[in-house]
């Protein structure tokens, strides 16, 4: 059993690239970016729920989600774009354009989708149903995406100085 909350580290660990837009080596982007794809993962259900019920406050509820996933999207994207120009290796992967590219195209459909919606919230039949279809697809994507540069390439992620922690040092911390 484990004496200490120090967490263990593979003995062979991915390089990485820390993020430079950090608040105390926690980069910002990953921290964000969890409300825009939670606001727009959850449109196609409201959408759906409204249609099913008929209940105004799914359509409501619609609007106000599509509206929080463009603002903390572009929040998002802002800090993941500084991050993308202020890491130059990471310019170099076609997976961070990749994301970039898909990231534009997810916001305008929640632009897309806002605009839909403003003059009626319950005007969701056919168009702002086939946005929300849309844009989730496009959150899978572009999660997809992010996922492969930070899982896969180790971009933009949590800063380590090699050699700060080791596989010794975690297996002294497991013997104790």
């Amino acid at each position: 059993m484990r004496k200490t909350l120090e967490q263990p580290v593979a003995e062979e660990r991915s390089p990485t690239v820390p993020s430079r837009v950090a608040f105390r080596q926690h980069p910002l982007h990953p921290i964000i970016v969890v409300y825009p794809v939670t606001a727009l993962s959850l449109l196609l259900p409201a959408d759906a729920l409204f249609l099913w019920t008929g209940n105004g406050f799914w359509a409501t509820a619609a609007w106000w989600l599509n509206v929080l996933g463009l603002g903390s999207g572009l929040l998002a994207a802002v800090l993941g774009m500084a991050d993308m120009f202020l890491i130059p290796l990471a310019r170099r992967h076609v997976s961070v354009w990749s994301h970039f590219v898909a990231g534009v195209m997810l916001l305008a459909l929640a632009a897309m989708g806002v605009w839909l919606r403003a003059p009626d919230h319950a005007a969701v039949w056919p168009w702002a149903l086939l946005q929300s279809s849309f844009t989730l697809l496009m959150v899978l994507v572009v999660g997809w995406l992010g996922g492969t540069l930070t899982f896969g390439h180790g971009i933009g992620v949590y800063g380590h100085c090699p050699g700060e922690d080791s596989a010794d040092a975690a297996d002294e911390a497991l013997d104790e």
